[in-house]
């Protein structure tokens, strides 16, 4: 009895294990990217982002990185690691192997995306090392071989030659004490040895010499220091890289010029205009790279923030800002919206502005909404915002409030960042009103702020930062 109910046991629990799995095989089967997540598929197909999904796409860390963006985080390393791989195919282990699949592989996924580059520089620093190890020793040993009572080539060549002598030694006869040979069986074990011996010259002809290089000593003496010199130089890129390029913080912007270092302070100056300004229940609306920031810094509530997983969320706020003046009202009216966060970046030539990011909106918003078309706010398959561009991007909710009283900053409407004057420089704001503009001028004078809120106006308020 005992058995049989342990078997009925383990047959119910193989049962249960079998319909577990079939469930789980039929949901992702059913599921239209077979379990994969987007940023899986991206990674397989480098346009699937662009095409289904550009929520993803729009993403910084998820563009594929650029050349200079190679140099930048593993400099030399860039130079080394050819030589690396050439260096792991003399002679080709199982080892030396794992390394080439592993850059090999580490950078298609760079190329794909550019957050991925922390998965190459692993890789490059362990071929980089190997190609500087292999260096190193060539040049060490051609300096050692040519200083003053180092063994010549002959005496080198004779100690090359120890080990075979060494070998016929142990191979000879042996003897006992009277000189005679000995008497002794050999085993089945020197049989076979001494037959591998045997034929071992007869199929190499002669024993194998390994050539070693050597180069002159000046080239030798050259060359190490120009290694040195280029792993220090790496090692100060690399502080300055993490202290500089990827410490700084985001939110406070420095430039330099001829007169020093400026300090654009905008966005935080906008957020602290937030919180000592508007009601704690008021909701600020703006693209989502801003969330988290005015989430933090001004204690609002926004539609979508950073964390913002609901795609549809996303494209209603894009939707908003791709839509005429009018409707963008009725959308944020119907969500409770008072305040929207512009940023825009054409006064000094900040390009990370969300004129830039524009497209990226009609294409989110397009793909919840198919009224708002990708090629309505192009002209001839370019994104113009002068004056050959189309009625539609003239009359978008982003392009008024970006460039709304632009041509009164003294440029004659000339956007630095997209290096052409705007197409429309005179209108106005019929549902929207500005209260907040935070101005970073090119001469460095302090920040100036322009309020002229209006209670009860059934507008929705605009606060622009103005970089």
């Amino acid at each position: 009895m005992f058995k049989v109910a342990v078997t009925l046991v383990v047959s119910a629990g193989l049962a249960v294990c079998c319909a577990m799995m079939a469930v789980l095989i039929a949901l992702v089967a059913s599921s239209p990217t077979k379990g994969w997540s987007g940023r899986s598929l991206s990674l397989l197909d480098p346009t699937y982002a662009s095409k289904y999904i550009p929520i993803i796409a729009s993403v910084s860390e998820h563009q594929p990185p650029t050349w200079p963006s190679y140099f930048m985080d593993i400099n030399v390393l860039a130079f080394l690691v050819p030589a690396g791989i050439i260096a792991c195919f003399s002679p080709l282990s199982d080892a030396s192997s794992f390394v080439v699949l592993y850059i090999v592989t580490s950078v298609y996924f760079s190329g794909v995306m550019v957050r991925l580059m922390l998965v190459l520089a692993p890789a490059a620093c362990i071929l980089s090392g190997i190609a500087l190890s292999q260096a190193f020793d060539v040049l060490a040993r051609s300096i050692k071989f040519q200083l003053p009572g180092f063994p010549t080539n002959s005496e080198v060549d004779a100690g090359d030659s120890n080990p075979i002598t060494v070998e016929a030694k142990n191979n000879a006869p042996k003897t006992d004490k009277t000189g005679e040979p000995s008497k002794d069986r050999p085993s089945r074990k020197n049989k076979k040895k001494g037959k591998e011996q045997a034929e071992r010259p007869s199929v190499k002809g002669k024993p194998e010499k390994k050539r070693l290089l050597v180069l002159p000593m000046g080239a030798s003496i050259l060359a190490l220091l120009l290694l040195v010199l280029l792993s220090a130089f790496y090692v100060v890129h690399s502080v300055w890289a993490a202290a500089e390029a990827y410490s700084a913080p985001s939110i406070v912007l420095t430039s330099y010029s001829h007169d020093g270092l400026h300090v654009f302070d905008d966005f935080r100056e906008a957020y602290a205009w937030l919180s000592h300004n508007t009601d704690v229940d008021h909701k600020v609306a703006s693209w989502w790279d801003y969330g988290y920031q005015t989430t933090a810094m001004a204690n609002r509530t926004v539609i979508v923030d950073n964390n913002t997983w609901n795609n549809t969320h996303i494209a209603t706020v894009g939707t908003a800002m791709s839509s005429p003046e009018k409707a963008a009202w009725e959308i944020f009216n119907s969500l409770d919206v008072k305040y929207v966060l512009v940023v825009f970046g054409g006064l000094v030539g900040y390009p990370s502005d969300d004129i830039n990011k524009f497209l990226w909106m009609v294409r989110i918003g397009g793909g919840v909404f198919p009224h708002i078309k990708e090629p309505d706010y192009l002209r001839d398959g370019q994104y113009r915002i002068d004056s050959e561009a189309t009625p539609t991007m003239l009359n978008c909710l982003m392009y008024k409030l970006s460039y709304y009283r632009f041509v009164e900053t003294g440029g004659k409407g000339f956007d630095r960042v997209r290096q052409t004057e705007i197409g429309k420089k005179y209108f106005k704001l019929t549902h929207f009103e500005e209260v907040s503009i935070h101005n970073s001028p090119l001469d460095g004078s302090d920040i100036q702020a322009e309020t002229s809120k209006k209670q009860d106006s059934g507008k929705v308020e605009e606060i622009k930062i103005k970089i």
